[in-house]
């Protein structure tokens, strides 16, 4: 994101038409309409009354206008689409209304008395004068109804100064009252212009860091995936999907520190396939993968209660991490999940004793109270599985007190 400190001329230009018309629609109308009240009541009793009804209503009708003009425009943001067109319709609006105020001024000097006319001219410079505050939010708009609605009337009564007593000062004193309101314009114009493009800035700085606190929550939610992407990745094997060795080696630690606090059971089996090297041998070691890969099914199938873990130790070695498992239970889980792998019968022709994929197991249970740390414990459970090997494949072996007390559980038939 690159942060654009100043608001572009268009924008500035539309933002200027949005504002003008936001807050000037209601004043520009309220004061129009006072001014044609007070108009007919001055003049109803020196001027035709239906020549100005119909002055009443024309100008009435053009207000309407410049009011609907307003609401359209500000309704379907032309100011951003068209803002040249709206712009044009505006001036020529202010223009008309000024011209039509001078006008009258001009025409009522010669058949109103002068109290009248002067009381008039008030009311035009008054009109004027409200329309400074909301008006000059675009310069153009209210010159241009300053020099139709004022102008002129300083003019006429400068080139008229002997019909009236007052006129050569009071068209002098008019072209002073222009020239003034021309300086306080300008001044309003930047002060506006400048609050306008603070506000602005303001808001694209607010927007720009929404944007950017966004797009850091993102990238901080990237990241906390990818950590745990990467966690995963550390502690997970990629061909079984089961936890790796160091995952084990971590539960297996929280496990024994948990059993010491709370006097519970823990048992570990210790998995090897058997005859493994020979399966791949004979039928590649793709086919070796996808063995591994049923196992991993079968040791998840046979491993149901909450809190075991089964997990890929290293090569076609596997653990079970069995906790609240006194020997009895573990010794059910691993006799279960041997007879699963047996009548799961994947063809082994490199086996010397049964023709199938088999397993053998070494399983170790932790008594409430014994002190050992995980890697005795993976080494005796290990041994277990050595002796298990020994005795001749597809059995659970359970670790004694010592590596001579193992006991030896053969398969049945």
């Amino acid at each position: 994101m690159i942060y654009q400190r100043y608001i572009p001329a268009h924008e500035l230009f539309s933002a200027q038409l949005e504002l003008l018309m936001q807050n000037g629609q209601l004043p520009t109308v309220a004061a129009h309409l006072i001014g044609v009240a007070a108009a007919l009541a001055m003049f109803w009793p020196f001027l035709d009354p239906t020549a100005m009804l119909l002055w009443a209503g024309a100008f009435l009708a053009l207000l309407l206008l410049r009011s609907l003009h307003m609401s359209r425009a500000l309704s379907s943001h032309a100011y951003r689409i068209a803002p040249r067109w709206v712009y044009a319709w505006l001036v020529l609006g202010s223009a008309a209304t000024g011209t039509i105020w001078s006008a009258v001024y001009i025409y009522a000097a010669h058949h109103v008395p002068i109290t009248m006319q002067y009381t008039f001219l008030l009311l035009i410079l008054m009109i004027t004068a409200i329309s400074v505050g909301f008006s000059v939010i675009l310069r153009e708009y209210f010159i241009v109804y300053l020099f139709t609605a004022i102008w002129p009337i300083a003019w006429w009564s400068l080139a008229n100064y002997w019909e009236q007593p007052y006129n050569l000062v009071l068209g002098l004193v008019l072209l002073a009252f222009c020239a003034l309101l021309v300086v306080i314009c300008d001044r309003m114009y930047r002060s506006f212009r400048n609050m306008i493009s603070l506000n602005w800035e303001r808001e694209a700085m607010s927007r720009e860091l929404g944007e950017l606190t966004h797009s850091l929550r993102e990238r901080n939610r990237q990241l906390r995936d990818a950590r745990q992407q990467l966690t995963c990745l550390a502690n997970i094997d990629e061909l079984t999907g089961l936890g790796n060795r160091r995952m084990a080696n971590s539960a297996l630690n929280d496990e024994i520190n948990r059993a010491r606090r709370t006097g519970a059971c823990l048992s570990l089996v210790m998995l090897d396939v058997d005859c493994f090297k020979a399966y791949n041998d004979t039928y590649g070691h793709p086919a070796g993968d996808r063995v591994l890969q049923r196992l991993a099914d079968l040791m998840q199938r046979a491993t149901t209660r909450a809190g075991e873990l089964v997990a890929r130790f290293g090569g076609e070695e596997f653990i079970l991490i069995l906790p609240g498992a006194c020997a009895e239970t573990a010794l059910r889980t691993a006799e279960r999940l041997r007879q699963l792998v047996e009548e799961e019968a994947i063809p082994h022709a490199g086996s010397p004793q049964f023709g199938v994929i088999t397993v053998s197991q070494g399983l170790l249970t932790l008594e409430p109270g014994t002190d050992a740390q995980p890697g005795e414990l993976v080494s005796r459970a290990d041994q277990a599985l050595y002796r298990a090997k020994q005795l001749g494949r597809n059995r659970v072996v359970v670790a004694g007190p010592s590596p001579s007390a193992d006991i030896g559980a053969a398969p049945p038939g």
